[in-house]
């Protein structure tokens, strides 16, 4: 009686494993097929690929040669961009197809080591599917889909690692390579580490700690270092702004409201997650809840972004994940009540639900309401809303995978145009407000000053933004003589408080990265020495009386608005 029995749970067991085996190749075929349809590069990744692409002509991790500014907030992902761009030669499809690996490789581990069940893992399939953040910005250049995959493979171990020291070295060392892909993504992954941290004990956490996060500590010391900052540029061009926290707070809930009208499904997968973890799962997985809670404050708190859902993706997969381990839905008539109910939520969408987004939308979305053209029937009123963009749409009609055409200039876009006609003209110094694309595409030689000080480091450092910009976007006022100063390498800055502190500064970022005039005055500036020279100069180059608008369109390619120096006397120091 017992062989037939076991022979009979076999079978079962075996019937159970085709199913969950079916279920995954078809998730995996249509994650797949929703990628290439809907794959494209932004003009912020070509930022990353510029300096990728100086690292490959021998100038070191820079924007601007001569230059020490980290314009890029993923090292890991740069290094691994740079890798690959050296192997292939090519950009444009390396990029978007290191992304689509990433993506499903990450999905490949849901499958294979997340998911307790197959109707778990329908679930997952259906939230990913749904999700126009997910889908969008899991390819797109940037540093998403990494972050993804490492968020997974943190969850992962956090799961399945016993506990003890080598639980926390391991969990630490992942941490480390998620805030390698992304610094704020500190957030999610700080919450698990201290309870696990508090669990080893104090004392004996310390070397499992130490050891994991290395590679970031040895990161922080080398951008202290070179940069001569532990942060990147761009996030002193974003928080140091004359914007009020109080509407930040507005904005960031505006964030919220436009990816609940516009992606309606990637929030309610979150909030599923957290409704799952205050269950059975609370007592052993609350660190994870409180990552996702403290994410989503400081996503709030920040103000959110112009990329629509750009931030929310991280948190989102580790939704996922843990929908993916969620017992209660081991049940395949609730699994399949929560899929319908996720995959209509997201067609809810007003315009390209992830679920059928991509290539070819327009014209079918068109045909089935009895129109045969291609334009867009919104009149394209979802692309920008209120300062938060629909990325993807913007750049996919000219930076799409499948819009992309052999021979042509990859992308193929005025911007991508004038950086080479830059490169050809010899321009050495021009301003241009959209920076990745023409700064890639005009190389080396020119050197790219950007008004929203992503990658200038003067700029940054000056308060800049109107009191009521969109989200990312905090245009400054370049000083009179800046301009003049990087073309020609004497310091022709009109306000002699600014001229003080540019020299300064100049030494720290373009100086010989070993002297002791560098090293002694990059001490200064982390000390805040200098600090007065700039405060000095902001106090006087007022909004209200102080700026004056001056043509440069000649010279340096742009409308430029500069400060007007309250002296007219101009210190001409010849850099160092």
């Amino acid at each position: 009686m017992s062989l037939p029995q076991r022979t009979h749970a076999g079978a079962i067991v075996q019937e159970c494993n085709q199913f969950r085996r079916t279920v995954m190749l078809a998730g995996l075929a249509l994650l797949a097929i929703a990628l290439i349809r809907t794959a494209w590069l932004s003009d912020d990744a070509y930022i990353s690929f510029r300096t990728a692409d100086n690292i490959l002509h021998g100038y070191g991790p820079v924007w601007n040669t001569g230059e020490r500014v980290q314009a890029y907030t993923h090292p890991l992902w740069l290094a691994i961009c740079t890798s690959a761009f050296a192997v292939t030669g090519d950009v444009f499809y390396t990029a978007i197809g290191l992304t689509i690996v990433l993506t499903i490789a990450g999905a490949l581990l849901m499958a294979k080591r997340l998911a307790i069940g197959s109707s778990n893992l329908f679930v997952c399939f259906a939230a990913m599917l749904s999700s126009k953040a997910f889908i969008d910005f899991s390819t797109s250049g940037l540093e998403n889909a990494l972050s993804h995959f490492l968020l997974l493979l943190f969850v992962w171990r956090w799961w399945t690692e016993p506990h003890g020291s080598r639980r926390l070295q391991r969990l630490s060392a992942l941490a480390g390579l998620c805030l390698l892909s992304r610094l704020d993504l500190v957030f999610l992954v700080v919450p698990a580490l201290a309870v696990e941290g508090w669990r080893v004990g104090p004392r004996a956490s310390v070397r499992p700690l130490v050891i994991g996060l290395l590679p970031v500590v040895a990161w922080e010391a080398f951008s202290l270092f070179y940069y001569g900052t532990p942060l990147p540029n761009t996030a002193y061009a974003k928080l140091n702004t004359v914007m009020p926290a109080s509407l930040r707070l507005e904005r960031g809930l505006d964030y919220y409201y436009q990816t609940l009208v516009r992606d309606p499904a990637t929030l309610p997968v979150i909030a599923l997650a957290l409704v799952s973890l205050a269950g059975r799962g609370l007592r052993r997985d609350w660190p994870l809840l409180a990552g996702i809670g403290l994410i989503l404050l400081y996503i709030l708190r920040v103000g959110g972004d112009f990329m629509m859902g750009r931030f929310l993706t991280a948190p989102f997969v580790v939704a996922v994940a843990v929908v993916a381990r969620s017992e209660w839905i081991l049940s395949w008539r609730r699994a399949l009540a929560v899929a319908t109910a996720t995959l209509m939520i997201g067609l809810l969408a007003p315009w390209e639900p992830a679920l059928v987004s991509g290539f070819g939308y327009s014209y079918v979305n068109n045909l089935l309401h009895g129109r045969r053209t291609r334009e867009p029937s919104d009149n394209m009123q979802y692309l920008v809303i209120r300062g938060i963009n629909d990325e993807r749409r913007f750049y996919y009609e000219f930076a799409g995978l499948l819009k992309a055409r052999p021979g042509k200039m990859l992308p193929e876009h005025m911007w991508s145009r004038d950086g080479s006609e830059l490169r050809e003209k010899g321009v050495r110094v021009a301003v241009r407000a959209n920076i990745g694309l023409v700064g890639y595409f005009a190389g080396p030689g020119v050197h790219i000053v950007d008004p929203y000080a992503l990658s200038d480091p003067l700029l940054a450092r000056i308060p800049g933004g109107l009191p009521d910009p969109d989200m990312g976007h905090h245009r400054r006022v370049v000083p009179v003589g800046y301009l003049e100063t990087l073309e020609t390498g004497v310091n022709q800055l009109g306000d002699p408080d600014l001229a003080v502190y540019y020299d300064s500064l100049r030494t720290v970022i373009a100086g010989p990265l070993w002297s002791a005039r560098r090293l002694t005055t990059l001490v200064s500036f982390l000390t805040g020495r200098y600090d007065d020279y700039l405060s000095r100069y902001v106090s006087r180059a007022t909004l209200a009386h102080d700026i004056a608008h001056v043509a440069v369109g000649d010279r340096f390619g742009r409308l430029v608005r500069f400060h007007r120096p309250a002296s007219p006397c101009a210190s001409k120091r010849r850099f160092h």
